[in-house]
This record gives C-alpha cells, structure tokens and sequence, in this order.
C-alpha cells in the first residue's frame, strides 16, 4: 500500500509457485480454513441487548457510524439488525448514548442554527458529510464480512472484543484517512498514497535477524534504533504507518518466533502515541493492539489476527480506490510477502494483476514513463520471489528499465544520487538488487559481484536496507560468508549512522552508571 511494500518481508519463499491462469485477485477468498464461521450460522443468531456488556461488544462499531460518518440513527438500526443481527429499538439507542455521554449535535447556538439550518457539529467540532448510500452499504457489506470473522474458533470470549475493538479502529481510521486525501476519492488506477520511509520496519527486521545470529548488541542497538524512528513515523501520519505498527511488525514477530518482542515495542508504541499525540488516530489503534496481543497469548493466534487484519484492509482498499489500482495490488503483495508460505493462488492473481496494470501504464502513459518503469520493476520483483522466470526474457526486461531510467531527461551524466526523482533512485537500486540476486542464482559469479557492487554504491535511502537484508540472508545461506559480510559492513553503516550511534552510546553510559 505504500510506494515500499518490501518492508514485512521476513525470509524468501522457501519452494518457487507454479502459475497457472487465474481470474482477477477477490481478497474474500483468502480466508484461512477453520478460522471464519458459517455464514448460516451467523444468519440464525439474533442478539437483543439485556445488559451493559451487549453494548459494550458493539460500541466501537455503533460509533464508527453514528459518529464518525454522521449516519442516521434510523439507518443505524437498520445497518445493525441486517449486518450484526442486533436489534434494538430507538429509544434503546438513545438511552445508552445516553449513558455513553454521546452528544451528536452540539446544544448551543451555532452560526447555522441561528440562521435557520440545521446544527452538522459533531462532538469533535467539525463539520462531518454524510456518505453516498452506495459507499454506505459497500462499507456495512464489509463490515458483515469483518463481524464473520470475529467468530473464530481461535479467538473467543475477551479476544473477540478485542479485535472487534481493533478492526474498528482500522477502519475508522481508512476511511477517516478517504475524506481529508482528495486522491481517494479522485484515484485513478496509477494513484499512489504518496512516498512512505519505512525506515522504523527496516531497524526492527534487522534486530530480528542479528538476535537469531545471537549478534545481541547489534540486534538490540536496531532495536533501539526502531524504537527511535517510531517518533518520526507517528508525525508523518502516513496511512502505511498503521500497517507497519500494527500488521507488519506482529507478523514479522510471528515468524521469527519473538512474541516477548512484540509486546515491548506495542508498549513503547502505546505509550510514545499516549505521551506525544493523544489525538493521532495510531494512538486508538496501537492501545487495542496492544490489549489484544496480551489476550492472545500464542504466536498462531497472533497470525490468525494479522490474517483478519490484512482481509480487512485490503477489502477496505478495494472499496475505496478499486480493486486495479496501484495501492491496492501493492497491499495484496505486501500480505503475500509477509506470509512464510504464500498462498499459491493468489501469488498466480496478484502477479496477472501486475501484467495487466504494467500493459495499460504502457499504454496510456507511454512506455518510459515513470510510473509505467517503476510498474514493471514492481512486476518483476513480485515474479522473482514467487516464481522462477525465463532468464533470457527477465534480464532483457531489467536491462530495458535500467537503460530508459538512466537516459531519462534530468538523470542522463549524473550519478544516480543526484537524480531528483525519488522514484526513479529507488527502481535504479531495486533493479540491480534484482539483477544480483538473479546472477547469482543462475550461478554467473562476475555478472553478480558486479550488480552487487553497482547496488551497494546505490543511494542507502528508503528500501535499500531491506534489500540488503534480503541479499545478506541469500548470500550467507549459500555459504557466502566474505560477501554476506560485506553487505553487512554497509548496511550496519546505512541502518545506525553517527548520530544515531551517539545517541545510543550516551544512553548506555547512562544506563552503566556513566562508565
């Protein structure tokens, strides 16, 4: 979803996928078996609120549409009794908004009341439109969806209102996010969310691994680096920082097995969003995560809620800018890279979506493009981590990317760090990672010592890390120990700078007693 989607990447696929012709990606058909009930099931149950905890388990729900979005409170009803099954009448409603303290409309004279017309202020002092029915019943539609997967045979009891209390948070805070970014509601299918640094994941991946290599001072100094970021990240507001703290992170934790980490930076996150921005919507949402995680107890129910999560975002995704467009495709990777075995259907989806949306950018935008290159980089990395490629036809392809973003008007006899486009260094780095990893696979050691040296003299900026980390993995598996180390050398370099450095080093002193 972010223009660096590479970030929850943990280890490379351990077989390649097979890929036959598949119809176009429905994220409705990725729900893990044995996780979401019956549907009939669902259906047959009708809930009449008796006591205080019957409202309780749906207050979140009930105020994403009521207050949030400014629906009716007769449409409410509605939208509860056909999606929940919950059915309660008006004046049930009112007195527990009632007991809630909530206030839809403000009680004193405001400019449009004294003018005759009607009082829109809600309760948070702002002015909030109503929803076009059609994107009402697309949301209540997915809703249902989100509410089948609450009744799980993993999560039960307390751990259902918990992540009925999460997957509330997340979707309040999407189509909050919809409304204040007029490229939502005017998206074509090559709209981006804007540029997103997802330098935070990078430092937390790398911790990862240095602990499993028992490196524990590199490993808990990126982990403190992380933890550092985070501030940076909870000021950008970008909507790929809830992803990142809230999906990525439990996932990357879930598969290399470190649920104590996990609770650590949920509570640094909690805390920090508490302390620094109350009002940040990450601070609802980092607060529920965190209550659910400690409910949740095991790493396979943790990644049966990073499962409900993603569904819910991408479904969210897919209501909001169409199932076509660029953002979107990326979520639908973003999942399968964080899954340590990817669902070999959707892999075959997700790469014919690519095909198709590379074609019609070549089309319309023309084939040198920036967003048509960076398309079919984005292609043929989704490829080569799933799939074993032609070699012939796949090196001609990256060769032809490199060619058109090197000869570019404004990038031609510069070096690729003073060229301007953001986008245009990050496919340069990415295609020689590619490049790389592909030489040495097929076994041609100086065609791969070469794209290796092309890609670690590339700018260390943004997903370079995590391409990094990925080629360090690759080469010491292979039992390259002298190159795996020397990508370590510069990426250690790139991920803990002098500043950084002096920082940490200053705590330590501190925490030792100033020796």
């Amino acid at each position: 979803m972010s223009d660096n989607d590479l970030n929850p990447i943990s280890r490379p696929a351990s077989r390649k996928q097979s890929c036959q012709p598949a119809l176009s990606f429905h994220p409705q058909q990725s729900a893990p078996t044995g996780v979401v009930s019956s549907h009939a099931e669902n259906a047959a149950r009708v809930s009449i609120p008796t006591k205080p905890a019957d409202w309780e388990a749906v207050k979140d729900i009930i105020e994403g549409l009521y207050i949030h979005n400014n629906v009716r409170l007769k449409d409410v009803i509605a939208a509860m009794q056909t999606a929940y099954r919950f059915r309660a009448t008006a004046r049930m409603y009112k007195a527990q908004f009632a007991k809630w303290n909530w206030h839809k409309y403000s009680t004193g004279p405001s400019v449009s009341s004294r003018q005759g017309g009607k009082d829109h202020s809600t309760r948070y002092g702002k002015k909030k439109k109503g929803i076009p029915r059609v994107f009402l019943a697309e949301v209540l539609r997915q809703d249902a969806e989100t509410k089948q997967q609450l009744q799980t045979r993993l999560l039960e009891g307390e751990e259902s209102r918990h992540l009925t209390t999460t997957m509330s948070a997340y979707r309040s805070f999407l189509l909050g996010w919809s409304e204040q970014d007029p490229r939502w509601r005017n998206a074509t299918c090559f709209t981006k969310m804007g540029h997103y640094n997802s330098t935070m994941v990078s430092h937390f991946l790398g911790a990862l691994i240095q602990l499993e290599q028992r490196e524990y001072s590199h490993g808990g100094r990126l982990l403190r680096a992380a933890f550092l970021e985070l501030e940076d990240l909870l000021l950008d507001g970008h909507v790929a920082a809830i992803w990142d703290c809230c999906v990525s992170v439990p996932q990357l934790a879930v598969n290399h097995g470190r649920s104590d980490i996990l609770l650590t930076f949920l509570r640094y996150l909690s805390r920090l969003c508490t302390l620094r921005a109350p009002n940040h919507p990450l601070t609802n949402i980092s607060r529920s995560t965190l209550a659910l995680v400690e409910h949740l107890g095991t790493l396979s129910q943790i990644s049966a809620y990073t499962t409900v999560a993603w569904r819910l975002w991408s479904d969210t995704m897919v209501a909001l800018l169409g199932p076509d467009n660029i953002s979107t495709l990326h979520t639908h990777r973003a999942y399968l890279l964080i899954q340590p075995e990817p669902d070999p259907t959707l892999v075959c989806r997700v790469l014919r979506d690519y095909d198709r949306l590379v074609d019609r950018a070549g089309a319309t935008l023309g084939a040198d493009n920036t967003t048509a290159l960076s398309l079919e980089f984005d292609a043929l990395l989704t490829q080569s981590r799933f799939t074993t490629p032609d070699p012939v036809t796949f090196d001609a392809r990256l060769t032809r990317v490199l060619g058109k973003l090197v000869a570019k008007p404004g990038n031609a006899g510069l070096a690729p760090g003073r060229w301007t486009g953001l986008e245009d260094r990050q496919v340069y780095r990415g295609c020689w990672f590619l490049a790389a990893m592909y030489a040495d696979a097929a076994g041609n050691e100086g065609r791969a010592a070469e794209c290796r040296r092309a890609f670690l003299a590339a700018p260390e900026e943004g997903d370079w890390v995590q391409y990094a980390l990925r080629m360090e993995e690759k080469l010491r598996a292979d039992g390259k120990v002298g190159e795996a180390e020397e990508v370590k050398g510069k990426r250690l370099e790139a991920q803990l700078p002098r500043d950084i450095v002096e920082i940490l080093d200053r705590e330590e002193r501190e925490m030792g007693g100033g020796g």
